[in-house]
């Protein structure tokens, strides 16, 4: 076999991936598909996935009043240390001086004094036990008693309070009974607070005066040290006993609070954090789902190449086929020398017998001058292959080369499609026996003064299958030779692999590839099997343009046949007659 180059036949690793590579981005539609997907699932996720999290956060999150005030019962544990630290120190002077009335001289008082002494003490107690009471529960009712006392019921400004504090009891009851937490009871009962802090200051203003007066009638005997210790510490132990319960019960109630303060924290935490779990703004969450998506369907479509490789050059196609490239067929600019002629403007689209890849593969394909060219063109795509062959037709009948092109495929009909011909009647017509050559043979007008002869594949219900057509043309092959210079049957792979090829007087065969799209695999078993078949592959044609549109089968039986005019006539000189 002869190759266009010298290649080796281990590719470097680099060149093999620039070439899947290369393969992959001619799937756009492929790329972009996937990409649309991934992009669809990342907004759907950040209008699904966000409005779940809101609600989740919503239920674990602490409620506005759920919230302890510790500020106010960090107060009071001080309120209550404080307390205790001064009942400590009343204690500790009590003892003191209980230890130095011990040791004093005992005098006799007149009992006039001890009788008076006796009921001032009594009162300094009842009304010591009344404020006490204010101190540990600082209620109404404590104020209330601690105003009706007698040592203050003759006060000049207790009863005005007494009775505020009345009027301020009837109208906090009255708010409390509407339910809540109401503006208007939390004021009143701070009110009824500073009118018992004022009654209290009385009461202490009263007991200090008491006290005053004992100090005054104070026997100077010296009693027992029994007598001394009870009157002087007993009240004092019972009071730090009390400000040291009121410290542990506050300061329990402080540390339940910061513990529930804690758990708020950490359910507060769990809440903006499942509000948002991604932790991102929404715009740069959707520019990465764009990116993210471009590069999974890139990856998509690359990994796909890497598992089923196609073919990305003609090297690789040499390399695969194990025969020769003969031309790579792209697009070119509209030409305007075209344009200007109507048989140009009225040709079919595909038709471009002035491309340099068109004319370089018939000067391959060529034969010598008044020599036979009898050649199969086949490939994956049989309106590929029929555009191939009818360039090869239009450059053949430049050369003033008796054309004829047979359309074997009576599935797609591709010649038909490719030509913009009726496929009525055709190569089925003539197999069925309701027609001859000359009354299939169509003429189609390629350029301004040049025709080929086309033999369409026919429409019916049942296409021919391959044996069919391969005695056909091993029947009439030879008339067909008498008659024509250059004979192109266009097959179908399908037909091709049954042995058309080996049937005909020449088994020259040409495979039309796409590039980026036809798979080393089935390259390399079409060309296997064609040369299985009989048939002799002379190269390959790669397509490197978009995948034309065929025409639908409707639009095709349909088509009016052209008109044999006397000018056709005369071009085509009475051929298949």
């Amino acid at each position: 076999m002869s190759l266009t180059t010298e290649y080796r036949l281990i590719v470097p690793r680099a060149t093999y991936l620039a070439a899947r590579a290369r393969n992959a981005m001619h799937r756009p539609i492929f790329i972009g598909a996937v990409s649309v997907g991934t992009f669809v699932t990342a907004l759907v996720a950040l209008v699904v996935v966000p409005q779940q999290a809101q609600r989740a956060a919503q239920a674990i999150a602490p409620k506005p009043g759920e919230r302890p005030d510790t500020a106010a019962l960090a107060y009071s544990v001080a309120v209550s240390q404080a307390r205790v630290a001064a009942t400590d120190s009343a204690v500790t002077a009590a003892r003191i001086k209980s230890a130095m009335l011990s040791q004093a001289e005992v005098h006799t008082l007149d009992p006039v004094v001890t009788a008076r002494r006796d009921s001032l003490n009594r009162r300094l107690m009842e009304l010591d036990a009344l404020l006490t009471r204010t101190e540990t529960a600082p209620l109404a009712a404590s104020y209330r008693a601690l105003a009706e006392s007698p040592e203050l019921a003759g006060h000049a400004g207790v009863k005005t309070l007494l009775d505020s504090l009345t009027d301020i009891e009837r109208e906090r009851d009255a708010s409390a009974t509407s339910g809540g937490a109401d503006p208007v009871f939390v004021a009143l009962t701070a009110r009824a607070t500073e009118i018992g802090r004022a009654l209290q200051a009385i009461g202490t203003s009263r007991r200090d005066t008491l006290r005053e007066d004992i100090a005054v009638l104070a026997a100077p005997t010296r009693p027992s040290a029994s007598e001394l210790a009870q009157a002087d510490t007993l009240r004092r132990i019972v009071a730090r006993d009390s400000a040291n319960a009121s410290l542990a019960a506050a300061t329990a109630e402080l540390e339940a609070a910061r513990r529930r303060v804690e758990e708020l924290d950490r359910r507060a935490e769990r809440a903006r954090a499942l509000a948002n779990p991604l932790n991102a703004p929404p715009y740069a969450m959707l520019a990465s789902a764009i990116v993210f998506g471009m590069v999974l369907g890139f990856g998509a479509a690359l990994v796909q190449e890497l598992r089923r490789p196609r073919i990305a050059d003609a090297r690789e196609a040499e390399r695969i086929a194990g025969t020769r490239v003969i031309s790579v067929i792209r697009p070119r600019p509209p030409s305007p020398e075209r344009g200007r002629r109507m048989a140009d403007r009225v040709a079919p689209p595909h038709i471009d017998p002035a491309n340099d890849a068109h004319q370089l593969a018939w000067l391959f394909v060529a034969p010598p001058a008044s020599s036979l060219l009898m050649l199969t063109v086949s490939g994956e795509s049989s309106l590929i292959a029929a555009i191939i062959a009818a360039n090869l037709g239009a450059v053949a009948a430049d050369e003033a080369r008796n054309v004829i092109i047979v359309d074997t495929d009576g599935q797609a009909s591709p010649v038909s499609s490719a030509l913009r011909l009726n496929a009525r009647p055709g190569l089925h017509d003539i197999i069925q026996g309701r027609v001859g050559w000359p009354e299939a043979t169509q003429h189609a007008t390629i350029g301004r003064d040049r025709v080929i002869d086309v033999v369409p594949s026919g429409v019916g219900a049942s296409p021919p299958d391959a044996h069919q057509v391969s005695d056909l043309l091993r029947r009439d092959a030879a008339r067909m030779a008498r008659h024509y210079d250059t004979v192109i049957i266009v097959a179908s792979m399908q037909f091709t692999s049954s042995g058309l090829p080996g049937v005909l007087p020449k088994h020259d065969v040409i495979y039309c590839a796409r590039l980026g799209f036809t798979r080393h695999s089935d390259l390399k078993n079409a060309i296997q099997a064609i040369r299985l078949a009989g048939g002799n592959p002379l190269g390959v044609v790669l397509w490197d343009d978009v995948e034309p549109a065929a025409l639908a089968m409707e639009e095709i039986g349909a088509g009016a046949r052209p008109p044999r005019t006397a000018e056709i006539e005369a071009l085509v000189g009475g051929r298949a007659r």
